[in-house]
């Protein structure tokens, strides 16, 4: 189904900072390069194919960390945060069932929770792998990321993972990651890394973040110096105060369109759908999976109207694009 074919150049949600000569990529099939490729060209063509490319399913909305730039801690405080959980499994099933049976191509185990407080974590992406999904990935705090932790998840097939690391200054990530330990956070990467290699779990990718803020943002470089060869990918994404985001934007950027509906959509753990990454607050609800599929869901009329807006270029149209800084926010390099 082609909303419109004109070649646009959306504003991307996230770039690679710093890559060192990887060996991770020899090592992916070319179902993943058809798929990375599709990836980036529907958003380009405004494309909305049968099914979503990728479902982000937060597994669980717990976290143990009280990071002050979280959307989720700043929900907690303020008392708008939703009543925690963790999803079943035979829900999740029925979500990598109809994904596994209509193409989707990767998940993401996690959005506002942290992914190894789930308890099913490793059965999850063990299934997912056996239903044939070509890239099963997720974000940590790698707080809990222990030795056995570690070998399960390799085992089970985890494809891609990514380190929420916010300093190399122990004190300064102390007061960032509120909650967790430096040198515990360090020692488990370093040993996941260790296994992986040792392991021959070649096609693994793995990456370390930063969110630059003003009280690390001295640091990139020796941060890159130091991660860089131990990962072999380094992140940085621009911190964004989400207080100041909740009123409409009145700049327009008449260039942008948002990549993220034409690829995927959001399953919170209680199967409330949302289209995006920014929408941690869900403010444009999609519909819920307890009532209806994944399909019917990713062509209804909701979520029609908001790809509609991005391709006739009234994105302010929708509430929470008009509230959205990525339009505006700087890509890293």
């Amino acid at each position: 189904m082609t909303q419109v074919s004109k070649d646009v150049k959306p504003n991307a949600t996230y770039s690679e900072a710093r890559i060192a000569d990887l060996e991770w990529p020899k090592h992916r099939s070319a179902a993943y390069w058809e798929y990375r490729k599709n990836w980036v060209e529907y958003p380009k063509r405004m494309y909305t194919s049968d099914f979503p490319i990728h479902i982000d399913i937060e597994t669980t909305n717990i976290c143990n960390l009280l990071c002050p730039m979280c959307p989720r801690t700043i929900q907690i405080d303020n008392g708008t945060y939703v009543d925690i959980g963790t999803m079943s499994m035979d829900f999740y099933k029925k979500i990598i069932d109809e994904g596994a049976e209509n193409g989707l191509c990767s998940i993401k185990l996690n959005y506002l929770g942290e992914p190894l407080l789930d308890k099913y974590i490793v059965e999850r992406v063990k299934y997912a792998k056996e239903k044939g999904i070509i890239e099963v990935m997720f974000n940590t705090n790698a707080t809990m990321l222990s030795e056995e932790m570690s070998h399960k998840l390799l085992e089970a097939g985890l494809d891609s993972i990514f380190f929420s690391v916010d300093s190399i200054s122990r004190e300064r990530f102390n007061k960032i990651r509120i909650g967790a330990d430096y040198d515990t956070v360090v020692k488990n990467i370093i040993n996941f890394m260790k296994i992986k290699n040792d392991g021959g779990y070649k096609h693994v990718q793995s990456r370390v973040s930063m969110v630059v803020m003003p009280s690390n943002k001295h640091e990139v470089e020796e941060y890159t110096k130091f991660w860089l060869p131990i990962v072999g990918q380094v992140g940085y994404g621009e911190w964004v105060e989400h207080a100041s985001t909740q009123g409409v934007i009145e700049a327009y950027n008449p260039d942008f369109v948002c990549s993220q509906p034409f690829q995927r959509i959001f399953v919170m753990y209680d199967g409330v759908c949302t289209p995006c990454c920014v929408d941690d607050g869900r403010g444009y609800v999609l519909g819920d999976l307890k009532n209806n599929t994944v399909k019917e869901i990713w062509h209804n009329e909701r979520y029609t109207k908001l790809r509609d807006a991005m391709t006739k270029g009234r994105y302010r149209d929708i509430d929470i694009c008009a509230r959205c800084y990525v339009p505006f926010a700087k890509t890293s390099t």
